[in-house]
């Protein structure tokens, strides 16, 4: 009767140390598509922003409600993530895309043939997808400010190249008697 009970009990240990290992293999499973989800919920409008821009041809109809989404989902990525430099890098990124936006209105006329249409987007075009690209990057590497700083230094040299090639003024990057906390 002994031995019986003796092999009841070592089951039952069996059992509990098996089930023990399948529930935290389920619990690291879960945690897993947990981390997923939150990463999704993060980064996805931002890249939905994103592909609104790619493919759009700023010379027929306006950019701005699509920078602006671009612009609102950023804040909340910066917002969200905390990463130091994230905010002013997607800033960098904004302006840019705006002078590309005008440089395509400003270089296109309503003639244009589909080849010259597609030669006057195409910057624009380009710019679109590889913030795309450098977004999916970070949102798989994770945080490197030293790149994030080499980007947004890039964007704000395009954007002084383009209106200098197009005699723009540079916008304003500050407005008298407007201060933000901390500054």
């Amino acid at each position: 009767m002994e031995i019986i009970a003796l092999v009841f009990s070592g089951l039952a240990i069996v059992v509990a140390i098996a089930g023990t290992v399948l529930s935290n293999r389920r619990s690291s499973e879960a945690l897993e598509l947990s981390k997923r989800a939150e990463a999704s919920a993060v980064w996805s409008p931002v890249q939905d922003a994103v592909q609104r821009l790619i493919g759009f041809d700023p010379s027929r109809e306006p950019v701005g409600e699509r920078l602006a989404n671009l612009r609102i989902a950023g804040i909340a990525l910066a917002d969200d993530l905390g990463w130091e430099g994230l905010d002013p890098w997607l800033k960098a990124e904004r302006a840019l895309g705006s002078a590309y936006a005008q440089q395509a209105m400003n270089d296109s006329s309503p003639d244009d043939t589909p080849e010259r249409r597609l030669d006057v987007t195409q910057p624009y075009w380009t710019w679109a997808d590889v913030l795309g690209h450098n977004l999916r990057r970070f949102r798989k590497e994770g945080y490197k400010i030293d790149e994030m700083d080499s980007l947004r230094t890039h964007a704000l040299g395009e954007v002084r190249n383009i209106h200098e090639k197009h005699g723009w003024p540079l916008p304003p990057t500050t407005l008298p008697g407007v201060q933000a906390l901390g500054d």
